[in-house]
């Protein structure tokens, strides 16, 4: 009999009532190997361009202009998302301005993430699922990286999440409605319209579960909007006053609507382009999403105790951005929890002697093996050679396994797929710092006092994508920066001054000739130098 689809007693994860001294062993772990997995080398690699040097930026710019309410970038307003993201890191610059404490929000959040997948899968489906789903999750490469990366689409995910933990505590305990609105409101905070996404599935799943109207008759429930109203208005209404027109122009029009009716900054699609984007950064779980979503509706269709949530979150995830004209692939971050838990379920049926599921995981091998992203390393045959090798195992182990072929085969193939995504993963620990730190911490000690700009020099538009390093280059050199494409933006930026400038060392001798130049150092394959204007200017 299939007893994965059983709703699991509701107690706090998972654990038996007669064993409360063990109750948090699981969490803990958890949070063990999760905090190695997103801490360990966290600040290696230096800031990236252009979003999570950007954060970084605004961030430290709270400490030089001492206004928490009305953020700065490049020592310019800036109005572009909401601020609770850039205020936990700005929290944290006491102990360093650097790539690790400008990272540590996100490696946070996705260590709570972990903890809240598991909480879910074990809500619904019981303690086995619920680990299966962190480890999952865990070994995803997109919510890796995300999590080792200073931006606010982690911690969104991790107070979405928050917040459908919540949600399915209500139908126990109606009290839990002030933890969705505290959750949806802090969300809100974090990354703005995006996270109405998490009132969405939730409104679709209580009309699944037909409890709408009486959630809507309950005190609790208006008291959870309260609360997301009281943790999100106040900084909107005071951005609104200080700024007006141009604050909603830049944070609803050119960060939220624009998106919507065209492509901005270079990211088209097509309908398939988060289809594309799940199997490359959830590769190799993504192939057993179908057959898991095949499992659940076998198994819990007509289930009314809120685990539709797992279903209906990543559908409208997918839906929305799917019309959106922007396509950017972190879009997608809030899904990957939900399906880990989905997947994680079907791997457990496997081990448990399912038939149908344990079929589902081997055909997801198989498409795993014959269908690697070419973006993915290693390369394809040896992933074939493995393959063959784990299948030739089970298949001469199968008489001596006996009734445990079951557990076996999904653990050996479970085993290899976090092999395969542990080997791409590698380098998110490895990488250094980019040339531009060398540049900035340079361009830094150049002068004292107040900053004073940087001209970030790209000669030929074509390469803009290259070397605009303006992003990262502000945070490091602690000094504005300005950036001119081309000899006449060049003229016009400079002018008459004699001007400390960054740029590449091929566009070098594209300098206009009424300016000498004297480099002042170098890692390529950029250059630091100063210009000056001949006599005549």
């Amino acid at each position: 009999m299939n007893t994965v689809g059983a709703r699991a007693p509701v107690i706090d994860w998972g654990v038996p009532a007669a064993r409360p001294r063990r109750q948090f062993a699981v969490p803990i772990l958890l949070a063990a190997g999760s905090g190695v997995l997103f801490f360990w080398n966290l600040g290696r690699a230096s800031l990236q361009d252009w979003d999570e040097a950007t954060y970084a930026e605004i961030s430290r710019e709270i400490w030089i202009f001492h206004d928490w309410i009305h953020l700065h970038w490049n020592y310019l307003p800036w109005f572009n998302k909401a601020p609770l993201y850039i205020w936990m890191t700005a929290a944290l610059y006491p102990l360093g301005v650097n790539a690790f404490w400008a990272r540590a929000v996100s490696a946070l959040a996705a260590v709570g993430t972990i903890l809240i997948t598991y909480g879910i899968g074990n809500r619904f489906y019981g303690r086995l699922v619920g680990i299966g789903s962190a480890v999952v999750l865990a070994s995803c490469y997109q919510f890796i990286a995300a999590g080792r990366f200073g931006t606010s689409d982690m911690l969104l995910t991790f107070f979405l999440y928050g917040g459908l933990y919540a949600y399915v505590q209500t139908r126990e305990h109606t009290r839990w409605w002030f933890g969705v609105g505290a959750f949806i409101g802090l969300a809100l905070m974090t990354k703005g319209p995006a996270a109405f996404v998490g009132p969405a599935a939730i409104g679709i799943t209580l009309l699944i579960d037909r409890r709408l109207l009486a959630a809507l008759r309950t005190r609790q429930l208006w008291g959870g909007v309260a609360a997301a109203l009281l943790i999100a208005l106040p900084w909107h209404l005071a951005s609104y006053l200080q700024d007006g027109p141009a604050f909603l122009n830049q944070y609803l029009n050119a960060t939220v609507i624009a998106r919507i009716g065209e492509p901005v900054q270079g990211h088209p699609g097509n309908a398939l382009t988060y289809i594309a984007y799940l199997r490359n950064q959830f590769f190799p779980w993504a192939y057993g999403i179908p057959f898991a979503l095949i499992l659940f509706a076998r198994d819990r269709f007509r289930a009314r105790d809120g685990s539709w949530t797992i279903v209906v979150f990543p559908a409208i995830v997918f839906a929305l951005y799917t019309l959106v004209q922007t396509k950017l692939v972190w879009y997608i971050l809030p899904a990957y929890p939900a399906l880990a838990i989905l997947v994680a379920a079907l791997l457990v049926s496997a081990a448990k002697g399912d038939r149908a599921a344990l079929l589902s995981v081997g055909l997801a091998l198989i498409a795993a093996v014959l269908s690697v992203p070419s973006s993915i390393q290693p390369d394809p045959l040896p992933l074939v050679v493995a393959a063959v090798g784990i299948v030739g195992v089970m298949v001469a182990g199968a008489r001596g396994l006996k009734g445990a072929f079951g557990p076996a085969a999904a653990a050996v193939i479970a085993a290899f797929f976090l092999v395969t995504v542990a080997l791409r993963a590698l380098g998110l620990y490895t990488a250094g710092d980019l040339p531009v730190v060398a540049i900035g911490d340079a361009a830094r000690v150049a002068v004292s006092g107040q900053p004073v700009p940087l001209v970030l020099f790209i000669a030929n538009p074509d390469r803009v994508t290259d070397f605009d390093v303006s992003h990262s280059l502000l945070f490091y050199s602690h000094r504005p920066v300005h950036i001119a494409v081309g000899a006449a933006a060049f003229d016009q930026v400079v002018g008459c001054h004699a001007q400390d400038v960054v740029l590449a060392t091929t566009d070098v001798p594209s300098i206009p000739s009424m300016y000498s130049f004297s480099a002042t150092g170098n890692a390529p394959p950029f250059t630091q130098g100063t210009v000056a204007p001949v006599a005549g200017c």
